[in-house]
């Protein structure tokens, strides 16, 4: 197949110690910008391609940077590049964004994968090694809550036997059916957060189920120390340090990471449901 390339050149102007800069394709079709010499281009200048596009080799004092105004699409920024980058779109006719990073040597070092039709399912998928999130630090899924009870955040709360998929705040010490807290307290946010639109798996509250969040506490069992288990309480939404191991079990929302030496209060707890 053919590769059809299309540019434009708007107000160009080109220094290149009068070398005019190339055009070839190599193996893989991809265009290949030949100059013999340093370029610097200037003005409103655009090149448009309407196949692929593979920009290799150094920058040295200054940048290139693909769009204009104050988010650009693509910016490589200073000095020489030691690693190649590659940013593909549609790949394999998948839909997939895949941004690669290579050696000197052209041997692949990492790569992420934003995948919009993944195996033709139409769900989207983003696939790399590693994953860093640094805005929160729990795991959180969407609920629904019933109930006339004012929801805050930090409140301990319980499935709703009555009604599948949803859950309620707790009413009771040592409750067995004790499933998460809603996030947000303290300003301790989720880091992920979970739901499928259009199903019972979704609602509107943010529910940590497994990570660090604050819960709502009290003293009503004696006072909380880093390590202390808890559960629920007879106060709606606290939890209290549980004290009857037998009663407890299946009723734990996760274990003290910090102390409560007052009557009531907001402990930093590592939610592990058990």
């Amino acid at each position: 197949m053919k590769t059809y390339i299309y540019l434009i050149f708007c107000l160009l102007s080109i220094s290149l110690s009068a070398q005019p800069v190339t055009y070839d394709f190599d193996t893989s079709g991809f265009v290949i910008l030949k100059s013999p010499a340093d370029t610097v281009m200037m003005g409103n200048n655009s090149i448009r391609f309407y196949k692929n596009f593979r920009v290799r080799g150094d920058i040295e004092k200054g940048y290139v940077q693909i769009g204009s105004g104050p988010n650009p699409n693509l910016v490589m920024v200073d000095g020489q590049l030691n690693q190649n980058v590659e940013l593909w779109s549609n790949f394999n006719g998948s839909g997939a964004l895949r941004l690669y990073n290579y050696d000197a040597n052209g041997a692949e070092l990492s790569s992420i994968n934003l995948i919009t039709n993944y195996n033709g399912t139409q769900d989207a998928r983003i696939i790399t090694d590693e994953l860093e999130i640094r805005g929160g630090s729990d795991l959180a899924e969407l609920f629904e809550i019933n109930g006339s009870v004012n929801i805050e955040p930090g409140m301990l709360l319980s499935l709703d036997p009555g009604a599948a998929g949803k859950l309620r705040v707790t009413q009771s010490s040592y409750d067995p059916f004790i499933a998460g807290v809603v996030s947000g307290a303290n300003g301790v946010k989720p880091g992920i957060l979970m739901g499928q639109q259009g199903t019972i798996a979704n609602g509107e509250e943010l529910v940590t189920i497994s990570g660090r969040t604050y819960v709502k506490c009290n003293a009503g069992n004696g006072v909380i120390k880093i390590g202390d288990l808890l559960t629920s309480s007879e106060i709606p939404g606290e939890a209290m340090k549980a004290g009857k191991k037998r009663k407890a079990r299946g009723a734990i929302i996760g274990k003290a990471m910090s102390n409560l030496d007052q009557e009531s209060g907001y402990v930093l707890v590592l939610v592990s449901l058990h």
